[in-house]
């Protein structure tokens, strides 16, 4: 369960419980609560690529205590603002003059919150269509009577779910747990080519991470040089373009490997210069012979490109297990393909460690190991700033203070597992909900209450860090 949901959509309900209390039922009978639960289901449906019913059951069960079960809904799937919202705004606009909350506008923050939670969800893997996400989201508070404040809110909000997906070269990892896959169609084939010295530039630009930067640019510079040898007729010694990146999570290091795909094409190394994600269950299936051809159609997704193997080390678990037979197809391809595809691997130091110990092949392909270490207080406060800088939003001064004095307590009592980037990145998102919270009431909101993050806004285990858990 999302908290932030549950706390949005129980304000919804229990606006909608007020307002059919002080309106008669709509000539069908339905309440708001089943009307309500009509315009969830549509709109799981509109933005859901897949698994629409098992997403929609699940709310059902959790959220609604399984009051609404899809069979039993009227549903229109598209076109049209949804009817719970349409009675909502009716009744706001009936009571305009007064202090009455703005139903409509819970309605449009529970939908934000819904909709952002399937797009960061760590165990929801389906895939959602960001782009209707948006337009559904701006449908409805272009809709909303005189919001103008909520409106650049409840935008923003909506925004900051795909800006955690879509915006990489923020100088950290963005995603949220173990990361999904990016399909080949999420590119945009209209957008240009950037040129060497523009990754370059995104790779220098990122926060911290300055011994990467280093090796990755030697890296480049030996490859620049055999190059130059090699159309000179020289002789020149073989360069492994297959690497390890070790680190904790939230590191930068699907950042970086996202950068280096497209720096080996413009460098002429690859063809294509696509990353593909897959970590141990994209790999290994249940079944004698089945996990050699899940791991090739990885393989040649990623033929031409680079494959990027997330906690590597979970494919040799020994015995029976058929990671080994994942490791296997991936060496034969390493060596059958040695021009035209390339491997990261990454994981945890001393795991991987032992997993390339583990097999006299792995530890032959795999010899040039980068480093991907913890960020420091000062970084971790620049990568928090950078997830707020696209919305214009800036810490208060005595939020600030609290947040600074939080990261110097953090960096000193951080876990083995310390998640680094995700820690901001979490913390921001549970600090813009807590900012909607605070101000969703409000009747008059400035634009400077919408751009700062109070210190209301932070939980209460950053002010107060000493009586966290270890």
């Amino acid at each position: 369960m999302d908290v932030s949901v549950k706390n949005a959509f129980e304000k919804l309900t229990k606006a909608c419980e007020r307002v059919d209390s002080l309106r008669q039922k709509q000539k069908n009978g339905l309440s708001l609560k089943r009307l309500l639960a009509e315009d969830i289901y549509a709109f799981i449906c509109l933005i859901s690529k897949s698994g629409t019913e098992e997403r929609y059951s699940y709310f059902n069960e959790v959220y609604q205590g399984g009051a609404f079960p899809s069979s039993e809904l009227n549903c229109i799937k598209e076109g049209g603002l949804p009817r719970a919202f349409i009675a909502l705004n009716e009744f706001d606009r009936s009571v305009r003059n007064t202090n009455t909350v703005q139903t409509a506008g819970l309605f449009v923050s529970f939908i934000s919150e819904l909709g952002k939670s399937y797009l960061l969800s760590r165990f929801d893997k389906k895939e959602v269509d960001s782009k209707k996400y948006i337009d559904y989201i701006r449908s409805l508070q272009d809709a909303l009577p005189c919001q103008d404040e909520d409106r650049s809110n409840d935008r923003a909000k909506a925004s900051a779910g795909v800006a955690s997906q879509n915006k990489p070269s923020q100088g950290m990892e963005l995603e949220e747990g173990k990361k999904s896959e990016e399909p080949a169609e999420s590119v945009q084939e209209d957008v240009p080519e950037e040129t060497l010295e523009e990754l370059l530039e995104k790779l220098n630009a990122l926060i911290g991470l300055a011994g990467v930067k280093q090796e990755v640019t030697t890296l480049i510079n030996m490859i620049k040089i055999k190059k130059i040898r090699d159309s000179r007729g020289l002789e020149t010694a073989s360069i492994s373009k297959h690497l390890v990146f070790l680190g904790n999570p939230g590191t930068g290091k699907t950042t970086v490997a996202r950068l280096l795909s497209k720096i080996y094409k413009q460098l002429g190394v690859l063809e294509k210069g696509q990353l593909v994600e897959v970590d141990r269950a994209g790999l290994v299936a249940g079944y004698v012979g089945q996990t050699a051809l899940k791991t090739k159609e990885k393989i040649d997704e990623a033929m031409g490109g680079i494959l990027f193997i997330d906690e590597a080390y979970t494919l040799a678990k020994g015995g029976s297990d058929f990671g080994q037979e994942a490791i296997d197809t991936i060496l034969k391809a390493m060596e059958d393909n040695r021009e035209n595809f390339v491997v990261i691997v990454a994981g945890y130091p001393e795991p991987m460690e032992q997993f390339l110990g583990s097999n006299p092949g792995l530890k032959s392909r795999f010899n040039k190991n980068i480093m991907f270490e913890d960020y420091s207080e000062e970084e971790l406060l620049c990568i928090f700033n950078a997830f707020c800088k696209p919305f214009n939003m800036k810490l208060s001064i005595e939020a600030e203070y609290c947040v600074k004095e939080y990261l110097h307590w953090l960096v000193q009592h951080k876990s083995e597992n310390f998640a680094n980037g995700r820690e901001m990145r979490n913390l921001f998102e549970l600090a813009l909900s807590n900012q909607a919270n605070r101000l969703a009431e409000k009747v008059d909101i400035t634009d400077d209450e919408l751009n700062e993050i109070a210190k209301d806004d932070l939980p209460v285990w950053v002010i107060h860090p000493q009586n966290s858990e270890e």
